[in-house]
């Protein structure tokens, strides 16, 4: 039997493909983007997606957790803080995770990041689409712990997660 880790996002998660995903442009205001975060807990979004909107699809520029929010309003005064835009305060460093990534590497985005959810990306075929030329990644789904925590409650561990995470890195 494969490793739990070893599993491809898409087979691991594939009712991510099917729910939607909130995301914003990078010149969207604060004030739009903590209402989206007002209510994620209650339809269970970790965050939100930046993505360039252009006409190679919605690519993943960057990424917006409660803590950016926070910190926006620490580091403003009121009302200053809402003119902020997501291209100001998002975190860029997080790029998509393809769908034919394992849980291994999702759950190393999660640890690098400190973030709960990543955005996954897939091929835009453009000779599909009529145009010739290389393909584009595009957002398709989110992936959060809580769409994988199912799989390492039956993965019936007998160590604490993290030390058996930290295992399977080594």
């Amino acid at each position: 039997m494969k490793r739990i880790l070893d599993i491809q996002i898409k087979n691991a998660a594939p009712h991510i493909f099917t729910r939607p995903f909130l995301f914003v442009e990078p010149n969207t205001r604060m004030l739009k983007i903590a209402t989206f975060l007002a209510i994620g807990p209650l339809i269970y979004v970790d965050g939100l997606i930046v993505v360039s909107d252009n006409d190679k699809g919605q690519r993943p520029v960057g990424i917006i957790a409660s803590k950016h929010i926070i910190s926006n309003l620490l580091d403003f005064d009121y009302p200053d803080w809402l003119e902020a835009e997501a291209s100001q305060i998002m975190d860029s460093t997080v790029g998509g995770l393809e769908m034919d990534s394992t849980l291994s590497s999702a759950l190393e985005v999660f640890d690098k990041t400190r973030f709960a959810f990543a955005p996954i990306v897939a091929n835009r075929d453009k000779e599909r689409d009529g145009e010739i030329g290389s393909s584009s990644l595009v957002v398709t789904a989110v992936l959060t712990i809580r769409d994988i925590l199912p799989l390492i409650a039956k993965a019936n561990l007998t160590t604490p997660i993290k030390k058996s995470l930290l295992r399977w890195y080594q």
